[in-house]
């Protein structure tokens, strides 16, 4: 149906490239924020019991 007689030209490689990352950042960034803030807070959770507890 397509046929396409050469490669991909590099603006349109990198203007691809630029897109994918501004949207995934923008869907996918707020609940990566929240994740790591979560995990951040539970690692310090863990750590101040650790010490709690061999005091």
């Amino acid at each position: 149906m397509f046929r396409r007689n050469r490669f991909l030209s590099l603006p349109m490689v990198v203007g691809a490239v630029v897109i994918g990352v501004v949207s995934g950042k923008a869907i996918f960034g707020p609940p990566l924020d929240q994740y790591w803030q979560k995990k951040l807070e539970g690692e310090a959770a863990a750590k101040e019991a650790v010490e709690k507890s061999s005091d």
